[in-house]
C-alpha cells in the first residue's frame, strides 16, 4: 500500500506543532507525560532497563499510563524482574505473567482472570509480553551485558540502532515484540532522560499520529477501499477503510525521520504534540466518538443539517486546536482497536459564531429593536 506524502502541509503543521510545544501553549500547557511521572532512578543502566521493560506493553488500546503505574509498583516490590540475569535464572514466563497478572488484579480488581474480569484491555496480550519479557531478558544478558544502553554505542541514526535488536534480521540477538513503532518510542525516552546522545529518530506511528497525518492531509493513498456490508458495523459500509500493517507503518517511520531531520525539526518536540492533540482534542469530537460499542458513528450526513445532533453543552475541542485550519476528516479510534480498521469521516464543523467576526453595532440594533415588541 503505497503512501503519499504532502511535505509542504507536514512542514506547516509539524512547525506549528513544534513551537505549541516547545512553549507549551494552548492543549499543552502543564501536561505532563506518562514517562515523566516518576522519580529519576540514579543508576543510568537501571534507568534505561526500567524504560526497556516499561515499552514493552505499549501496544493495542492500552492507556500508556497504566503500564507505568503497574510496573513501577513491580519494581518497589520485585526489583529482581527488572535485572536480566535475575530475570533468567529465577523466573519463567509462567511465574511472570502470574505476577503481571497478580498486579493488574490488585489495582483494578475483577478476578484473576483478566478476560472474565472485565481488564482484558489491561491485560492485552499479557501471555505475549511475559515471554518477550523473558525472552529479551536473555538476550540482554547474553549480548549486551545487562544494559541495554549498550544497544546504542557509537549509534548517528535510529535506522542503525533498530538493525542491531531487529528480531527479524537476528532471532537470538534481537528483541521479540519491538518493532519501529515501539523501539523509536523507547529511543525518544531515553532521549528525553539525557541516557543516549540525540541522533534523527522517526516519531512512533500509532493510532494518534495516523489520525493526525491522514485528518490533515499529511498522507494519503489511493488503495484505501470502501468497507463491505458488515453487521459489526452497518455504519462504516461505503467509507474508505485502511487495515493497518507493519508495512504501512513502516513507511512513514522511514519518511518521517528523514523529513523531520532535512527540516531541522525535532522529534522530541512532534512526538508528544502528535499523541498529546489526538488524545486530548481529537478524541473529544463528536464525529470521533460513538454508540454501540463502537457500531454507530457519525456521519457527516447525519450532523451536517441537523444542529440538535449535537450535545446540550458541547465544547467545541476544534475552537482551540493550533491547527484546525489544516483539518478535513475524522478518523475515529472505535474502528480501529475493535476491528483493526483505519476510517476516515468528512469533519463537520460546529456551527458557532465566532465573536471576532460579529458585527456587534447590528446586534445591538436587533436587539433593542425587540425589545420594543
Amino acid at each position: 500500500m503505497k503512501i503519499i506524502f504532502n511535505e509542504q502541509v507536514a512542514l506547516e503543521v509539524f512547525s506549528v506543532l513544534g513551537k505549541a510545544w516547545r512553549k507549551k501553549e494552548g492543549i499543552f500547557r502543564d501536561i505532563v507525560l506518562p514517562q515523566d511521572r516518576y522519580p529519576v532512578i540514579d543508576n543510568p543502566r537501571e534507568y534505561a532497563n526500567w524504560f526497556f521493560y516499561c515499552a514493552l506493553p505499549m501496544r493495542g488500546g492500552i492507556i500508556s499510563e497504566e503500564p507505568f503505574k503497574l510496573l513501577w509498583q513491580a519494581r518497589q516490590e520485585t526489583p529482581d524482574l527488572f535485572e536480566p540475569e535475575n530475570v533468567i535464572q529465577r523466573w519463567g514466563p509462567e511465574e511472570i505473567e502470574k505476577l503481571l497478572r497478580m498486579l493488574i488484579f490488585k489495582r483494578f480488581g475483577g478476578g484473576d482472570n483478566l478476560k472474565n474480569g472485565g481488564n482484558e484491555k489491561r491485560g492485552y496480550k499479557i501471555d505475549e509480553l511475559a515471554r518477550s519479557w523473558h525472552r529479551n531478558s536473555l538476550a540482554l544478558a547474553t549480548h549486551w551485558g545487562s544494559n541495554v544502553l549498550n544497544v546504542f554505542w557509537g549509534v548517528t541514526e535510529f535506522e542503525e540502532a533498530f538493525r542491531r535488536i531487529d528480531y527479524h534480521r537476528n532471532e537470538e540477538v534481537g528483541f521479540r515484540g519491538m518493532r519501529r513503532k515501539i523501539f523509536s518510542l523507547f529511543t525518544i525516552w531515553l532521549q528525553e532522560k539525557d541516557l543516549i546522545n540525540f541522533f534523527p529518530t522517526p516519531f512512533p506511528v500509532d493510532f494518534h499520529a495516523i489520525r493526525i497525518l491522514w485528518a490533515s492531509g499529511i498522507i494519503r493513498t489511493t488503495d484505501a477501499k470502501k468497507i463491505k456490508q458488515n453487521p459489526r458495523y452497518p455504519t462504516l459500509e461505503g467509507k474508505p477503510g485502511i487495515r493497518i500493517w507493519e508495512g504501512f507503518v513502516d513507511q512513514i517511520h522511514l519518511w518521517s525521520q528523514r523529513f523531520l531531520a532535512k527540516n531541522n525539526l525535532s522529534h522530541l518536540e512532534i512526538n508528544p504534540a502528535l499523541w498529546v492533540l489526538s488524545r486530548e482534542l481529537c478524541a473529544k469530537h463528536l464525529q470521533n466518538s460513538s454508540r454501540d460499542r463502537g457500531k454507530t458513528l457519525f456521519d457527516a450526513s447525519d450532523i451536517e443539517n441537523n444542529h440538535n445532533a449535537w450535545p446540550l453543552g458541547y465544547t467545541n475541542p476544534c475552537a482551540i486546536c493550533p491547527i484546525e485550519k489544516w483539518c478535513r476528516a475524522v478518523v475515529p479510534a472505535a474502528p480501529y482497536y475493535r476491528w483493526g480498521l483505519l476510517v476516515k469521516f468528512d469533519r463537520v464543523r460546529y456551527p458557532q459564531f465566532s465573536l471576532q467576526n460579529l458585527d456587534l453595532s447590528k446586534v445591538a440594533k436587533a436587539t433593542k429593536k425587540n425589545t420594543r415588541k
